[in-house]
């Protein structure tokens, strides 16, 4: 990483390794120890990559500093390293509609952001 703010990412590097390990995410083993495939061929191991971000307040001063560790998904081979693909989004007018019946209701709104859910969901244990 070369930039100016590269230390100051270190911290969001550790509480995001952090979290992965506390929520046992993988299992750390030798290359070779790598299981093959049914078929006997070897998997495919995913390199990965950091994504940084600074949130900010509206003023622009900085909020904090976000690291999200993820995987190449373009070395990725479909039914060896991956079966579907599900990625949850919400249309602009679903959005709309809840900001209006907020405003309608009298309602209070506020906006959350969850760590690494998509992690802490479970999967069925043949996934």
């Amino acid at each position: 990483m070369n930039c100016p703010d590269a230390p100051l990412f270190v911290g969001a590097m550790k509480e995001e390794l952090d979290m992965l390990e506390a929520l046992e995410v993988w299992e750390l083993i030798g290359i070779d120890k790598v299981p093959l495939l049914p078929n006997g061929s070897p998997r495919n191991i995913i390199e990965s990559t950091w994504a940084f971000k600074v949130k900010r307040f509206p003023d622009g001063g900085v909020k904090k500093r976000k690291a999200r560790l993820s995987v190449c998904g373009d070395q990725q081979v479909k039914d060896v390293d991956y079966f579907e693909i599900y990625a949850p989004v919400v249309s602009w007018a679903t959005i709309h509609t809840i900001i209006t019946l907020a405003v309608n209701l009298g309602l209070k709104s506020r906006q959350v952001d969850y760590t690494n859910a998509f992690v802490q969901a479970t999967l069925p244990p043949d996934e």
